[in-house]
């Protein structure tokens, strides 16, 4: 970078602050420190005690498939040793905008010039009487994974929601022993991302792990002790699941209150433009946290994005973020599974289907215009990838229908 464009990017950015130590925004800071580090300060403050972690793998943490030492994202050491001011277990409570200083718990005041919120999310919390009890839990932090491998025995759990999240507590509690039921309000699992004859192949899976289902059915109520302890969901027909833990894992609310107390524009999530800009001059957001063009972010690939975007636009170059298609693979032990773009076909699309039972291998293609807009893949999940790039490259598949649900080796055999 010419001298004179580096002076300039260093006089736009000074001290970065970023309030989150999620995956967003310790994964912000590592790729910071390595490509701008000469340009200014970078401070990362986190609530939780335990910050950098890889949040993807807290569900194979709780199945036992992974250590604690192959949890962590980044390397926090290494950031502080280089320079990076990591503050963990001290969240922000307050916000001044227009003095540009932060207010952690600990009475700490922490001054900025580019401020960047990536605080990430929360698991919903759903209005069923008794809900307030201290065993009723997310899955959203380590915190949580470490709750759930103190519990001894075999104890009957109870997982609201069948998406991902859901599914991901209910394997990992079910491989520790436990007796696990999925309240699911939707009559299959994982809607929006399968159809029902996909879903079924996994429904079919997780029983033969011993889960639970209760498919169509939302709690009506918690039963709790005297004590204050859930004992049973009650169901809309009022019958009743012993529980000595609830799970809610009914998807997941923006944590947006810093931001709404500071005055920034908030709707769904925090507001921000295609260069990760809210509506607050030296104040970016990025990740769960955030809203673009009427679209939240769950998913790893476009918050990898926006960070690479934010990188560039606080270097003082021009980048800018779209939305692109994002695949889901389910996370769990023994299950593969791949799902991206459209899966719900309407009148005018084509749909291409291939099932073979004794493989336990489904895969269902929707193709509109000739190009391909969707991909469901349960069992052999190996093409995914190249489905994934036929959607974003927009490629005509017109000439491969025949052949294109068998995958890339049938379509594009290699030249000897």
């Amino acid at each position: 970078m010419p001298r004179l464009q580096m002076l300039n990017a260093m006089s736009q950015a000074g001290r970065i602050v970023i309030v989150g130590a999620g995956m967003a925004g310790s994964k912000l800071a590592n790729d910071l420190l390595h490509k701008q580090n000469a340009y200014y300060s970078i401070t990362l403050i986190g609530e939780e005690a335990q910050v950098g972690y890889n949040r993807i793998m807290l569900s194979s943490l709780l199945a036992k498939d992974i250590s604690d030492a192959e949890m962590p994202l980044v390397d926090t050491n290494k950031m502080r040793n280089e320079g990076v001011d990591i503050i963990a277990g001290d969240p922000v409570i307050s916000m001044n905008l227009e003095a540009k200083e932060l207010y952690l718990r600990s009475g700490q005041k922490v001054p900025y010039d580019q401020l960047v919120l990536a605080t990430g999310s929360r698991a919903k919390a759903l209005p069923i009487e008794g809900a307030s009890a201290v065993n009723v839990m997310g899955f959203r932090t380590w915190q949580d994974v470490d709750v759930m491998a103190g519990l001894e025995g075999r104890q009957p759990i109870c997982v609201i929601g069948g998406g991902l999240l859901g599914l991901e507590a209910a394997v990992g509690l079910v491989k520790r022993g436990h007796q696990v039921t999925v309240f699911h309000r939707s009559n299959w699992l994982l809607n929006r991302q399968l159809d029902e004859e996909s879903a079924q192949l996994l429904q079919n899976k997780l029983e033969q792990m011993g889960i639970v289902f209760r498919l169509g059915e939302s709690p009506k109520s918690f039963v709790q002790s005297q004590q204050g302890l859930v004992t049973h969901v009650v169901d809309q027909n009022d019958q009743q699941t012993p529980a000595s833990l609830v799970v809610m894992a009914a998807g997941i609310s923006p944590e947006t209150s810093l931001a709404k107390a500071a005055g920034l524009e908030v709707q769904q999530a925090i507001l921000v433009d295609s260069q990760m800009k809210t509506s607050h001059e030296n104040v970016f957001a990025l990740g769960e946290c955030c809203e673009f063009d009427q679209q939240t972010f769950g998913l790893v690939a476009p918050i990898w994005t926006q960070i690479n975007v934010l990188i560039e636009v606080l270097a003082g170059n021009d980048a800018n973020f779209s939305i692109e298609p994002t695949p889901t693979k389910l996370k769990v032990s023994g299950v593969n599974l791949f799902s991206v773009g459209k899966i719900q076909p309407s009148a005018e699309d084509d749909c291409l289907f291939f099932k073979d039972v004794a493989a336990n291998h489904y895969r269902k293609l929707v193709v509109k215009d000739g190009l391909l807009v969707g991909a469901i893949l349960y069992g052999n999940v190996a093409d995914g990838s190249w489905y994934f790039q036929l959607i974003q490259n927009k490629t005509n598949v017109s000439d491969m229908l025949d052949l294109l649900v068998f995958g890339e080796a049938y379509c594009c055999p290699q030249v000897a």
